[in-house]
């Protein structure tokens, strides 16, 4: 399998649904841009939904829900329920949630566990688990879909420690299932991983020192300096060198994978030493900054290492995060389904500003790779693409507008991320009365525009957000006209369109 041939929406924000019976409100899954929706379901109770979504160009992950599951076997009618999601373009599926989890696993009628949970229990976790799982996997690839590698629980605790059971997992598929393994990995396998940042993650300073992070309250989602890749980033590297997420350190005894990154890049390292093949994609079908601060004003500072967020800090994090994902991540993180529909909207329906952040600005979509399942090719967290294998495939330049000579067939007048909409209707509406340009936040329309066409645009943004509109503007379309304006309040930038309204200077 090769990563292109995975269909999917390129597009990382996701969201997770509240669960199995529960309605869904489409106008929360819509609006805010998505490209993954993770919906739980024991029956067909979201099949509706599921068909809407795919409709709008959502991609959702199915995950088929039996409480404390454990090892056994998924159920019979689970198949004929799956074609129903099918039918409707659903293709991800999941199951096994977190079984490196006591409360995963069946009890008798005193409520005790039937089973010793833990990782050296092998036959009595691991092999079941696997094989009924690899059972389900290939019923999955059957069916002409995408099974998913069990989501595992982050935790450090000695008997259920997410770096032991999936080495536990995976050495067992090595040794007892390893042909049908790797036809799976051969047919569409994919990893659900749960990535709970808590707050590891944070905006350095300047590029000297990299280990020094921002205060919350100066965190702009639009600069650089962000860092994800806990627990390789500079801060972490400081504290404790030579950390990674299978530990390393005396004081990482049973890893460390509490991170965007640390489940999926455990998978792959696992798949790599046991298989010599990855990579694998990889999803996080729950997690992200999950403890969302109240209206009260407060912070979150889950270690004291890395600093605190507000709940509007909150949402800049939230966007650097879907910004990161798509231009620095690892090839084969694809995304977040921000757990849970129900905290990112409040008893009202409300959104919390993060949301609010995803419906004002357009989703940045993440290029997929020309690579293989079974390569063996390893992309490590803090490496991009262009260390391990070259420049990223761009060979076919960006289709757009042809070079200008004289006056354009077209005028854009496009708003930065994070403008609000008071700067066009206040700050342009003199010059968009005099000149009347096509007004847009989303730039990659330019690829519309057919090169016999040629093309101006007038950007607005402020002096934190033109480097980010230069680089994914000027820079990707040589071709157009860039025109920007660059002001840090909205006076001065109504004051300098309103001159050249008076002036009917269109440009400068």
């Amino acid at each position: 399998m090769n990563f292109r041939d995975y269909q999917w929406s390129k597009n990382p924000r996701g969201l997770h649904n509240d669960g199995a019976y529960k309605p869904i409100v489409l106008d929360r899954y819509i609006p805010p841009g998505l490209g993954w929706v993770k919906l739980v379901t024991a029956s067909d109770e979201h099949l509706s939904a599921a068909a809407q979504l795919v409709a709008q160009g959502v991609t959702p992950i199915i995950r088929m829900y039996a409480p404390r599951m454990g090892a056994d076997p998924p159920p019979e009618q689970w198949y004929p329920l799956m074609q129903q999601y099918i039918s409707v373009g659903c293709r991800w599926f999941e199951t096994y949630n977190e079984p490196n989890q006591e409360v995963e696993w069946p009890v008798n009628e005193s409520g005790q566990l039937t089973v010793n949970v833990d990782w050296k229990n092998r036959d009595k976790t691991i092999i079941p688990l696997m094989s009924n799982w690899l059972t389900w996997a290939e019923r999955v690839i059957q069916m002409g879909s995408y099974p998913a590698f069990p989501g595992f629980t982050e935790t450090t605790d000695p008997r259920l420690a997410t770096t032991l059971w999936m080495e536990a997992c995976i050495a067992a598929l090595r040794d007892l299932f390893r042909d049908r393994f790797v036809n799976v990995m051969h047919n569409g396998l994919w990893c659900a991983a749960h990535p709970y940042l808590l707050n590891h993650f944070y905006q350095s300073v300047s590029e000297d020192l990299p280990y020094l992070a921002r205060p919350y309250a100066q965190e702009d989602a639009n600069g650089d300096g962000w860092h994800f890749e806990y627990p390789y980033d500079p801060l972490q590297q400081r504290n404790d060198p030579g950390r990674t997420v299978f530990g390393g350190t005396a004081l990482t005894p049973y890893g460390d994978p509490n991170g965007l990154l640390g489940t999926g890049e455990i998978f792959q390292q696992l798949i790599k030493k046991h298989f010599d093949a990855g990579p694998i994609p990889v999803v996080g079908t729950e997690g992200g900054i999950a403890d969302i601060p109240g209206l009260d004003g407060g912070t979150r500072q889950h270690d004291p290492r890395y600093p605190p967020y507000s709940r509007d800090s909150h949402a800049e994090a939230t966007m650097a995060m879907w910004r990161w994902i798509a231009e620095e991540s690892p090839p084969w993180f694809w995304g977040v389904t921000l757990w849970l529909e129900s905290d990112y909207f409040n008893k009202h329906g409300d959104p919390v500003p993060a949301i609010q952040r995803m419906i004002n600005e357009p989703p940045i979509l993440k290029p997929v790779l020309n690579v293989d399942t079974t390569s063996g090719r390893v992309f490590k967290i803090g490496e991009l693409a262009e260390t391990n294998a070259g420049p990223r495939p761009t060979a076919q330049p960006e289709p757009g507008p042809g070079p200008l000579e004289g006056s354009p067939d077209y005028h854009w007048l496009i708003l930065a991320p994070g403008l609000q909409a008071d700067w066009f209707f206040q700050a342009a509406q003199q010059y968009w009365q005099v000149f009347r340009p096509t007004v847009l936040v989303n730039w990659r329309l330019i690829r519309t525009i057919p090169y016999s066409k040629t093309l101006a645009v007038t950007v607005l943004a402020r002096s934190d957000t033109i480097k980010y509109m230069d680089k994914r503007v000027r820079d990707v379309w040589p071709n157009i006209y860039y025109d920007a304006l660059v002001y840090d309040t909205l006076a001065e930038m109504q004051a300098e369109l309103d001159r050249r309204a008076l002036l009917l200077k269109r440009f400068g």
